[in-house]
């Protein structure tokens, strides 16, 4: 068991170690201030946040009134020691987007000789918005409610008939077709933040951003390793 002076020394170094990882992640940039803080003010923070607030002032207490008549003022717990550790942590090795994205086995995907009406069909039972369209082990396009809609409205259908296939849908299947939607291909280095980033970048052409394929490469033309929709990380 930790005394209470032991207890106030090792959260000190452990809030040392995590301004040290944090220097590294923002490069050490001290015109910022401290780093500890530019992290609180990150929306990376979201789950630490209030916690490592606290953990600053205590810091701050005990860096500076640590003592009054030979007695610690504030004797940090444990468990704050535990979550620097974890804060620490997660700076050092941040999530992997692949740990919470629809893995490709379990992805609804597509091919271009397909039924459509076999696919939406498959859309709306397994609860899929955005198919990937798989050519040569390539994903070729997406097709989507979208996709159906604009090509509706284009060719003047009211209805999709039994014999059509995805490939009739080639027009509209690229992925810089789709009139409403984006889409992003990022590498499986890609942390859920970086993800979570794109979800909420609203500057790109006005289009709303559907889906993240995540690759072998983080190119379109790679081996696709999972999908991931807002749903996937609106808790993040």
């Amino acid at each position: 068991m930790l005394t209470e002076r032991d207890r106030a020394d090792l959260f000190l170094d452990k809030y040392r170690e995590l301004e040290e990882e944090l220097n590294k992640k923002y490069g050490d940039e001290k015109a910022f201030g401290s780093p500890v803080v530019r992290f609180i003010n990150d929306k990376e923070s979201k789950a630490y946040r209030e916690q490592l607030d606290l953990c600053r002032e205590i810091r701050n207490f005990l860096s500076h009134h640590s003592e009054f008549e030979g007695e610690r003022i504030i004797q940090p717990s444990e468990s704050l020691i535990k979550f620097l550790d974890e804060v620490t942590e997660y700076i050092r090795r941040p999530p992997l987007a692949l740990t919470c994205a629809t893995l490709y086995a379990d992805i609804l995907k597509t091919t271009l000789s397909q039924k459509a009406q076999t696919v939406m069909k498959k859309m709306e039972r397994q609860g899929f918005s955005h198919v990937p369209v798989i050519d040569a082990g390539e994903c070729v396009g997406v097709f989507s409610v979208s996709t159906i809609f604009t090509y509706a409205l284009a060719n003047g259908m009211t209805c999709i008939v039994d014999d059509m296939t995805v490939g009739d849908f080639s027009e509209y299947l690229p992925i810089d077709k789709h009139s409403t939607e984006r889409f992003r291909f990022m590498s499986s280095e890609a942390t859920l933040y970086d993800v979570r980033a794109e979800f909420e970048n609203k500057q790109r052409s006005g289009k709303r951003l559907a889906a993240v394929f995540i690759t072998d490469n983080g190119s379109q033309c790679g081996r696709i390793l999972g999908m991931l929709t807002s749903h996937d990380i609106i808790n993040f």
